[in-house]
């Protein structure tokens, strides 16, 4: 346990055991204070009880004309008991006897007891004298003592059991505390990957969960940040090798060019492939710009497009590419209206629509536009050589480019075609079957007016 829970838990502890000795005391008191009360109540009944027969007694003998110091003491032994003491004093003031003598103690404890308590000795008068009945406190000094000496072992076993139950309450508290610092000590010290807590029934079950809850998150968070940047360092390699390739075909060249090694007749089919790969560098890097572009947050699509012009305007940009009448459009006659960035949104539709042209050379594109239900729906359908599957499942990948399709893109086509439909809130599909073409399916949310 780390010092600072061990000194939490002995506080706590501490506060248990004080707290038990505060009842047990206040337990002890109190019924201390009842039984006195109550044994105080009942003897000033007994004081008042035995102050009448004490007058009662007297009147025998004063009829029998006995004089007060001859049945004195007769009358003492017969009044005083365990509870009360009986006094006898002639008219000088002196005693002449009293009951049970060395039981009744007038020292200075007993007299503020009595004092305290509101007993008052009796005082009667009779021929010859007085006859003083006091109460006698010996009784319940006895009886107070007799419970003291059950209920102190009984508190000091309690305060024992206290001690042993609170250091117990104690740990159990801790212990989601102790779980909780050593696993924040563990991410402190570079594992972002926690395991969760056990959610046992304790009182700090909230706080498990929550660190539960912080915990999935951060490992979350650890597992995407390390998927982006195997992503990322996935994508340098690729975009280091689509580029490199060219570059090495044009250096190439201008070496033999500048050694002098191609003759007149093979200097134009140089210069023809130097433009060609120069163009292809073009092409990869413009894409890659778009990509980066792509990659920043989106902002909230502000712009009303008509889907319509977008679809028309790529096939007609392609239509040159791809053959007279190869690509052919179908849209609804009236407006279908869609927010989105013009320029995302284009550059999505013309990449589809050529990747259908170069996978698909003897085949018809068809570019069907749809808009109801709130949504417009582009469907880009091809009877080419179709994809096997594991070409249609990493299709929107960078750099991909399947082993079943031909061509020479540069595999970013799809990828910056699914991240600018993203962007506009929609989503794109593939389906795919060797021999059985490829269809391509745009879905984006209608502006709402």
């Amino acid at each position: 346990m780390p010092d600072s829970f061990a000194s939490f838990g002995r506080g706590l502890t501490r506060s248990y055991v004080l707290l038990a000795v505060a009842l047990i005391a206040l337990v002890v008191v109190t019924t201390s204070v009842l039984a006195f009360v109550l044994y105080v109540g009942t003897l000033d009944a007994g004081i008042a009880n035995e102050a009448q027969r004490a007058a009662a007694r007297a009147a025998v003998y004063e009829r029998l004309n006995e004089p007060l110091q001859n049945y004195a003491a007769n009358l003492a032994d017969e009044i005083g008991s365990r509870r009360v003491g009986v006094r006898v004093y002639d008219l000088e003031h002196r005693l002449i006897a009293q009951s049970r003598p060395g039981l009744v103690a007038p020292g200075r404890f007993t007299r503020v007891i009595v004092a305290l308590s509101g007993l008052r000795p009796a005082v009667v008068n009779v021929n010859g004298g007085t006859v003083v009945v006091i109460p006698e406190l010996a009784g319940f000094a006895r009886l107070l003592a007799t419970y003291l000496a059950v209920v102190v072992p009984i508190g000091v076993l309690a305060v024992l059991v206290a001690w042993l139950v609170g250091r117990a309450i104690t740990r159990r508290a801790i212990a989601p505390l102790q779980a909780v610092a050593s696993a924040l000590h563990g991410i402190a010290a570079g594992d972002f990957t926690p395991a969760p807590l056990p959610a046992d029934d304790n009182t700090l079950r909230a706080l498990t969960a929550a660190y539960n809850d912080v915990a999935h998150r951060l490992t979350a968070a650890t597992a995407e940040r390390e998927r982006n940047e195997l992503q990322m360092r996935q994508f340098v390699a690729d975009a280091g090798h689509e580029l490199r390739t060219p570059l090495t075909v044009v250096m190439g060249y201008l070496e033999m060019l500048q050694r002098g090694a191609v003759g007149e007749s093979g200097t134009e089919h140089v210069y023809e492939t130097m433009l060609m790969e120069s163009r292809r560098m073009k092409s990869a890097i413009e894409k890659l710009i778009c990509l980066a572009r792509l990659e920043r947050p989106a902002a909230t699509p502000s712009e009303s497009i008509d889907a319509r012009a977008l679809v028309r305007r790529a096939a007609d940009a392609l239509a040159p590419i791809a053959g007279a009448g190869r690509i052919v459009v179908a849209t609804p006659a009236q407006p279908c209206l869609v927010a989105a960035d013009e320029s995302e949104l284009s550059e999505a539709i013309k990449n589809v629509i050529d990747n259908a042209v170069r996978y698909a050379p003897e085949s018809t594109v068809r570019a069907e536009l749809t808009c109801d239900e709130g949504r417009a729906v582009l469907t880009v359908e091809d009877n080419g050589p179709g994809m096997e599957a594991p070409d249609v499942e990493h299709a929107f990948d960078r750099f991909y480019r399947g082993g079943s399709r031909t061509g020479d893109g540069s595999g970013l086509g799809l990828a910056i075609a699914k991240r600018a439909i993203e962007r506009a809130n929609g989503t794109i599909v593939i389906q795919s079957r060797p021999g059985s073409g490829t269809q391509v399916t745009i879905s984006i949310p209608k502006r709402s007016d």
